[in-house]
């Protein structure tokens, strides 16, 4: 059953997003869920579980710690969340084809972001607000690339023009995500801690050390299906002029 039609600016408030991506995502949560965790979840727990420790000061911050808990996770993380995008916005996608579509998509992608990084983390140290508008106006790169099959330079100026006149809403929308997000990660780390704290207590360090890391896991995958699915929803929405129907 489709939606009631909205105008572009209306679909574009921050409580309409949030709906269009429950609608998205519900459907077939089990089977996106499955599709994007070995790539997110997976990955999370064997970096948090035999991955080099975080250093404390910056200046340790090596090359090949970056390289093995930042570097690699994100690429890996990026391959999966360009599949779920397939998935999403195209109905009756198998996960093989998502995959495969995903394959073909990560160097474009890539090239994507590492032209756009200088500037957004420039946004981001200086002001912060500048750098979260340029990610807020770059949301759809994923989706241009996966659903149009544009190259990187194109992709860009794809989401810059498709994004032109609801820049504000969507920046709004995603710090409200991001504020989110950081609570739900806060409590998340608490309740892992205590599951580690328990878990030890009793003799299982091993038992308390998973647990604590599959949390902030489950989180992040959250995270990483809710960012694919807000930008297919946005997407869909500023792309075809109204409400995208929820999948069914």
């Amino acid at each position: 059953m489709a939606e009631t039609p909205a105008s572009p600016a209306a679909s574009m408030t921050a409580s309409a997003l949030w709906q269009g991506i429950i609608a998205a995502l519900r459907p077939d949560f089990a089977t996106l869920f499955a599709v994007i965790a070995p790539f997110t979840l997976l990955v999370a727990m064997i970096v948090d579980l035999f991955g080099p420790e975080l250093p404390a000061k910056f200046a340790d911050f090596t090359p090949r710690v970056a390289l093995l808990t930042l570097l690699i996770p994100s690429v890996i993380g990026a391959f999966g969340q360009l599949a779920l995008t397939f998935l999403l916005a195209t109905p009756g996608a198998t996960p093989r084809q998502a995959l495969a579509r995903a394959g073909t998509a990560l160097l474009p992608y890539l090239a994507a972001v590492l032209i756009i990084t200088p500037a957004t983390t420039l946004g981001l140290v200086l002001l912060v607000i500048p750098g979260l508008y340029l990610f807020a106006r770059m949301l759809l790169v994923g989706p241009v690339i996966m659903i149009e099959g544009l190259g990187p330079v194109a992709a860009l100026r794809r989401s810059w023009t498709m994004t032109a006149a609801h820049g504000g809403a969507i920046l709004w929308f995603l710090v409200l995500a991001i504020l989110f997000v950081l609570g739900a990660s806060v409590m998340a780390s608490g309740i892992g801690a205590a599951l580690g704290v328990v878990m030890t207590a009793v003799g299982l360090k091993t038992v308390g050390s998973f647990a604590a890391a599959l949390v902030g896991a489950v989180i992040s995958t959250l995270f990483t299906m809710g960012n694919a699915a807000a930008g297919v929803v946005i997407y869909r929405r500023l792309g075809a002029g109204g409400v995208v129907a929820p999948r069914t």
